[in-house]
């Protein structure tokens, strides 16, 4: 529509909007050429202000309806505050944010201050005032809904000023970020609880590590503490990497003397030339562990044996890292183990030379009383006499030998007496001499004090005496011979090398000559029995074993420290004896000899040959004579003949009965019976630890017919003696 002005008064016109030429409408009548000449029309053409105002009002409306839902959608409501008149005006949204009805009027901001929480209005109103000097502000609050729930707003806004600067209003949104609080409080209790967590972790973590440390720092010291194995680690390579003290002592390395080298230092040239080291770190490698025992070398070049370990480390993926190696210094075992080895092949030995003794002893008593039976009986010849008595002097001869290994096989009982060592080397002087020559200039250094000893004096003696004559022997050009004696002191580090000696106090014997020595091989086989370096028909090999049977068997010790061309040292070691008993300046009485006067006598004995030679020895002496092959007769024998005054019986005896026992139920019989043993060798039934049971009598096989009845009357005297004083007739009729 378009409105014609004429002078005073408009007139209303419709306009069309086409392409076609405007042509101005007339009523009829109205020809603008007719009438008032002087009337002129003029026509203005403008939009219609209504037609404006109604669609900027629907433009409006349609804007705030996108408005409207934008902020539904978007959760955000809009307000205004009026400064200067203390007014609010907000949208609906902002209502239901707060939880109040949008069509109940709140016009002041006080009628919404109630469902802030209380705690929040400070800061709410904190943030609109600073919002005036800073500029646009944000804040967060929570607000209670009538239905108790909370919620959380946030606020954004910004204050409008006028041209002079002064506060108009505050313009903002506020929208719910209760959801995003939520999420917020969840994400910070998780986060609180995963910081909880890294804390609780990282003080494990410290807790372990510390401990870690302090196990590592205790493993540091144990191993350092550990002395006797060397304890260390080497690379993949086998280069030294860590040293324990024991390393130290045994290698005679210190750390940083050692660490970085190879460890292959410590073989021989002839280990390193075979590649031993390589051959080891590639086992372990291989197997995961390498064990051997072999001859190391320490830093000053000394050698000892040793027993090795070594041991793979790998990580959890089983990459090879290293090797940790353990070596330990075996030489003192060795030794021992060599000394136990020993001991135990003498120990056989000396079984098997003592059962040959003692079977050999009953021939020899057989052989030696028939040569003596012979030489009383036949009548005197030269040419029978020359031929007895070479056969008697080659089976005493036999008989020494057999003693001998008695002796070495500990078969031999001793009869110890309390002696002055001092006394029985000082009286052997002028025997020494004789036996030795002139060539061998005899010293003896003997020390004051020294200690009385338990032994028996005729073994030492002999023992002494073999010694010098090996020294002798050794000094083929003259000498010079040293029997020296002391006291000493065996320690518990010096028994522990050497097998059966117990840690104590000795009286020492030591013999030393100038002689041509031994080597280390020889020297360790000198006591076997019937080993000798002499030449065939010069020694029979027994002399050492003799002497080291008889120390053994006195509880001592013996040693032989010899060097080529450098003499030998041979140090017998006899327990020092601690009892009241004075020492003897004399040896013992002996006494006469004499026969029988028909005393019975029951000879057992299961051997028949020494049986009958036996049987005819006692009666020649004068006796009445009586024989069993066995206990079980001898007890038959002797129930039935009461006037039995002396049982003679072997130690070894068949059918489950030995000697002692026979004489043990014998005495049970006839408490006054008289015994004599006999035997080829010493038995556990009337020997213990090498000594003769106390008031025990034996006569050692082969004997003599002077042996046999000095014996005999010896037992019967003390008898007729003893019972003489009770019952003058018991040996008459019993």
């Amino acid at each position: 529509m378009a409105r014609a002005r004429t002078d005073d008064h408009y007139e209303q016109l419709r306009v069309q909007p086409s392409a076609a030429p405007y042509r101005p409408r007339q009523d009829a009548g109205d020809d603008p050429g007719k009438g008032n000449p002087q009337r002129r029309l003029t026509l203005v053409c403008e939009m219609s202000e209504n037609t404006s105002r109604r669609h900027t009002e629907q433009r409006l409306k349609a804007t705030e309806e996108r408005f409207r839902i934008a902020q539904i959608a978007g959760g955000i409501g809009w307000f205004e505050w009026d400064l200067m008149t203390d007014t609010w005006d907000w949208t609906p949204h902002v209502a239901l944010l707060f939880g109040f009805d949008p069509e109940t009027p709140r016009p002041q901001l006080a009628d919404w201050q109630p469902a802030i929480f209380l705690d929040d209005v400070p800061k709410l109103r904190s943030a609109v005032e600073q919002a005036g000097e800073k500029g646009p502000y944000y804040v967060e609050f929570r607000v209670t809904h009538p239905d108790t729930s909370v919620h959380w707003i946030a606020g954004k806004g910004e204050i409008t000023r006028d041209d002079a600067g002064c506060a108009l209003r505050v313009a903002g949104v506020y929208y719910d970020i209760t959801e995003r609080k939520a999420l917020e409080a969840r994400l910070l209790a998780l986060n609180e609880g995963l910081e909880a967590r890294v804390a609780d972790r990282a003080r494990q973590l410290a807790t372990t590590a510390a401990q870690l440390r302090e196990t590592e720092h205790r493993f540091q010291l144990l191993v350092d503490a550990v002395t006797d194995y060397a304890i260390f680690m080497l690379d993949k390579t086998g280069h030294v990497v860590s040293w324990n003290r024991g390393a130290e002592r045994i290698k005679g390395y210190l750390a940083g003397e050692i660490i970085g080298h190879h460890f292959s230092r410590f073989y021989t040239e002839k280990d390193r030339q075979k590649g031993v080291p390589l051959v080891a770190l590639a086992t372990a490698a291989r197997t995961g562990k390498y064990e051997a025992e072999g001859t190391r070398i320490r830093k000053d070049g000394s050698t000892f044996f040793a027993s090795v370990v070594i041991n793979a480390i790998r990580d959890a993926s089983g990459e090879l890292l290293g090797f940790a190696k353990i070596t330990r210094d075996i030489t003192e075992r060795k030794a021992v183990e060599d000394q136990l080895r020993q001991a135990q092949k003498m120990e056989a030995v000396g079984q098997l030379t003592g059962g040959v003794a003692h079977d050999f002893n009953n021939l020899l008593t057989v052989v030696m009383g028939n040569l003596e039976h012979l030489e009383r009986i036949l009548p005197p010849a030269q040419a029978t006499e020359r031929m007895i008595s070479a056969a008697l002097r080659a089976a005493s001869r036999a008989a020494i030998l057999t003693q001998r290994l008695l002796v070495f096989s500990r078969r031999s009982p001793l009869v110890p007496e309390v002696l002055s060592v001092n006394k029985l080397v000082a009286g052997m002087s002028d025997l020494m001499r004789r036996t030795l020559g002139e060539a061998i200039f005899i010293e003896t250094v003997l020390a004051g004090g020294l200690w009385p000893a338990l032994a028996d004096a005729n073994q030492l003696e002999n023992a002494l005496v073999n010694l010098a004559i090996n020294a002798r022997d050794a000094m083929p050009d003259g000498g010079k011979l040293t029997i020296e004696t002391a006291n000493t002191h065996l320690d518990e580090a010096y028994a522990r090398l050497h097998d059966e000696v117990q840690a104590g106090q000795y009286v020492g014997i030591f013999v030393t000559d100038t002689g041509i020595g031994m080597s280390a091989e020889t020297a360790a086989r000198a006591f076997e029995p019937f080993f000798t370096t002499k030449e065939i028909g010069q020694g029979t090999g027994l002399g050492l074993s003799q002497v080291y049977g008889f120390i053994k068997q006195s509880g001592g010790h013996v040693k032989i420290y010899s060097e080529i061309g450098e003499g030998t040292t041979v140090k017998l070691y006899l327990p020092r004896y601690r009892g009241s008993e004075d020492v003897p300046d004399e040896g013992m009485a002996t006494r006469d000899v004499s026969r029988g006067h028909g005393e019975l006598v029951l000879v057992v004995e299961d051997d028949p040959d020494v049986r009958d030679y036996t049987v005819e020895m006692v009666s020649e002496l004068g006796y009445s004579v009586l024989s069993a092959p066995d206990g079980s007769t001898a007890l038959r024998l002797l129930d039935s003949n009461r006037e039995v005054a002396l049982l003679f019986t072997d130690v070894g005896l068949p059918g489950g009965m030995n000697g002692r026992q026979l004489a043990e139920q014998a005495e049970r019989r006839r408490p006054r019976l008289k015994i004599l043993y006999t035997t080829g060798y010493a038995r556990n039934a009337i020997v213990h630890q090498g000594r003769l049971d106390p008031g025990v009598e034996v006569i050692f096989k082969p004997f003599s017919y002077s042996d046999l009845a000095t014996k005999i009357r010896q037992v019967l005297d003390e008898q007729t003696g003893a019972l003489s004083k009770r019952d003058p007739g018991v040996l008459g009729g019993g």
